[in-house]
């Protein structure tokens, strides 16, 4: 039995460890920090906004979604429970939770790979010291690559995405850390492998829906393998094992939800689902990306090599030596399977190779240096290393990472010493802003006693104090049929008097975002109308206010549906006034066919829409073109859309895509239902 004290020695270098990691992880959030510009529809509010919910009292999921996944939500709401809930604090702690989970994988990794605690802690800390000089910008061999790697590490990013891939590192730490315990003393039934394993693995998918079922399909296959070894060819235990974790995983899962959710486990399902449903066809605005197979998907070198990686660890898992070094294998052919399923599972679900290959990149820096390390250690048993040495070694490292931290610290230190010339300081978001302080105090003013809804909930309302009412913040985030009838029926019934929109003008994505969200902007549209232009409004978003009345200018048109040579189908609306610039709200009928008689049970199809006369009128403004096409979905036969209208007509293009070439779109009918001022492209 150990004493207090025997204890405390052992846990020592782990706790210095941890300290100098979370001080790097400081470093880059102070670093973040220091100046708090933001896009308007960019992802630091989308990281913020839930958090915002959350230390409000409402209940995630029911009250407000979480698209980010819990892993986001909780990791950011803690700190700022801790430091303090503002905005710039926001901005902190989501660059300090991007590297400190980046420094737990480099440690998991080296961990699976080096094998022992001494030799590992050190690596990970000589490893993480390195990287931090990377980002940092110290001019080292190599820099240009290595950085590339280090893209989802170095910064929270739009999606948060290396804080959603520490579904995958907490996993098998955890599983880890408790087999490490369960060793010591055998008689803890709940840190038994079959327990822990999949308790983990089901624990941890609502971290991240995307990264969280890739986790749980690595882990549950480096399981898989290791029964395997264990029991050979008795299939009949490893039957009964494999049921056993399906059961237990279960179990951890529902326990999860439950804590997430604060209980509301249906809310949780609802969002999950609705999510799904609308992935596939609803974002991006270029066919060409679209994947309809496997086959289709880019994989980059970092990923094929993270898969040779993970088939090198399931070999280990049968020619190691001793159960420990087999579950150690395990754990490598988790983490390396798991980034790889990561990019493949998201490509699949979003038909779209913008998948999270960032976060194969960021473990195949890690795992390439971690294996080298570990062939120079088993270099240096063999030619008896001197013991001496093998202190020093990881004394060395300690070092080394302490010296870099008091580096980086002193450099923010002489940072803000340096003063914040050039930026205003925003108290209501807690830090210094460059230009935009100018616009958001125009914003403010224009907007004092008002109630907003947004459909980019950003700083106007962090600086205000109110919350998107739908619990939605940002509109493309309203997915599913039940969401967006939610979404649409509190705008609807609300006693609202400023609706807020990121201006098309300096937002080009918003010119996307009207067209995929017609259900709602025909709404806007109908009663509502801008305040002022871009430049008078602050010059980041539109203002609406009610008119009062219906807006429908019932123009007189006409319509018409033509196939043309390739396969595609041109709408086009035409007014009776040869002059009239305007959108008209249309239905279309539609429907795809197939000159093909065979039936492609898993061939994906998309209907892709290119805006015509808006790509016109964007060419000839010396706009970027085709920022606001979009898709349509497949599974239903008619859907709203705007087409916008300019001297008396107005066209789109509707373009089939399919994993075997054979689909084409078919229009049945064009109605149109009302026809309004295009604020987008007659207004500004």
């Amino acid at each position: 039995m150990q004493t207090a004290k025997q204890k405390l020695k052992r846990a020592a270098p782990w706790l210095f460890l941890l300290l100098v990691l979370a001080g790097l992880a400081a470093v880059r959030g102070l670093a973040a920090n220091y100046e708090i510009g933001y896009e308007i529809m960019n992802g630091d509010f989308q990281n913020y906004n839930p958090v915002r919910h959350l230390l409000a009292g409402q209940v995630p999921y029911r009250d407000f979604t979480v698209y980010l996944g819990a892993g986001e939500l909780y990791s950011v709401g803690g700190l700022l429970l801790v430091l303090g809930n503002s905005f710039g604090r926001s901005m902190f702690a989501t660059n300090f939770c991007t590297w400190f989970y980046f420094e737990l994988l480099v440690l998991a990794v080296c961990l699976v790979v080096i094998g022992t605690a001494r030799a590992a802690r050190a690596a990970a800390l000589a490893l993480c010291s390195v990287f931090f000089a990377y980002v940092q910008g110290a001019n080292l061999p190599f820099a240009g690559q290595v950085n590339t790697l280090l893209s989802y590490a170095a910064a929270n990013g739009n999606s948060a995405r290396m804080m959603r891939s520490a579904a995958l590192t907490l996993a098998v730490l955890v599983i880890l850390l408790g087999l490490h315990f369960w060793q010591q003393d055998t008689s803890r039934r709940l840190l038994a492998p079959a327990v822990l394993v999949p308790f983990a693995a089901g624990l941890f998918v609502p971290w991240s829906n995307d990264m969280g079922g890739a986790a749980y399909i690595s882990i549950a296959l480096g399981y898989g393998l290791y029964l395997i070894r264990l029991y050979r060819s008795s299939i009949g235990k490893i039957v009964v094992q494999t049921l056993r974790y399906i059961v237990t995983s279960v179990v951890g899962l529902g326990v999860s939800v439950l804590l997430i959710s604060w209980g509301h486990p249906l809310a949780w399902l609802r969002q999950t689902r609705g999510t799904s449903a609308y992935q596939t066809w609803y974002y991006g605005n270029t066919l060409s990306d679209r994947v309809c197979s496997v086959a289709d998907l880019h994989w980059p070198g970092a990923a094929v090599f993270c898969l040779a990686a993970a088939l090198a660890f399931a070999i280990g898992i049968f020619v190691c030596r001793s159960k420990r070094s087999a579950v150690l294998a395990a754990g490598g052919f988790a983490l390396t399977l798991g980034m790889v399923l990561w990019n493949l599972l998201y490509g699949m679900v979003s038909a779209s190779n913008n998948g999270p290959t960032g976060g194969a990149a960021a473990l195949a820096a890690v795992l390439a240096p971690a294996c080298i390390i570990k062939a120079v250690l088993l270099v240096c048993q063999k030619v008896s290393f001197p013991q001496v040495a093998a202190r020093i070694v990881p004394a060395g490292c300690a070092v080394l990472g302490a010296a870099v931290l008091a580096v980086g610290m002193a450099g923010q230190v002489q940072t803000r010493i340096g003063g914040h010339e050039g930026y205003t300081f925003v108290p209501e978001l807690g830090g210094w802003i460059g230009d935009q302080a100018e616009k958001l105090a125009t914003e403010k003013e224009l907007t004092a006693g008002k109630r907003l809804f947004g459909t980019y909930s950003s700083a106007l309302e962090a600086m205000t104090g109110q919350l998107q009412p739908t619990g939605t913040d940002y509109i493309i985030h309203a997915l599913g049929d039940r969401q967006r009838l939610a979404y649409l029926q509190t705008f609807q019934q609300g006693d609202f008097d400023i609706v807020v929109t990121p201006s098309p003008k300096v937002a080009p994505p918003e010119r996307w975002s009207r067209n995929a969200n017609w259900w709602f902007y025909r709404e806007l549209y109908r009663y509502w109308q801008p305040v002022a232009n871009t430049f008078q409004s602050g010059g980041m978003h539109l203002f609406w206010e009610r008119t009062g009345t219906d807006n429908n200018l019932n123009v007189e048109t006409t319509t018409a549906a033509t196939l043309q040579g390739d396969g595609t189908v041109l709408v086009t609306v035409t007014a009776a006034d040869a002059d009239f610039c305007g959108v008209a709200d249309v239905t279309l009928h539609y429907g795809l066919v197939s000159s093909d008689s065979m039936d492609h049970p898993f061939d994906r199809q998309f209907l892709h829409v290119t805006c015509v006369t808006e790509n016109e009128l964007c060419a000839a403004a010396e706009r970027d073109t085709n920022q606001g096409d979009f898709y349509l979905p497949t599974d239903r036969d008619s859907y709203e859309v705007p087409i916008t209208i300019s001297n008396g007509v107005g066209q789109i293009l509707l373009t089939a895509k399919s994993g075997s070439g054979t689909v084409y779109p078919q229009v049945n009918a064009v109605e149109v239902n009302a026809t309004y001022q295009d604020w987008e492209y007659f207004f500004e």
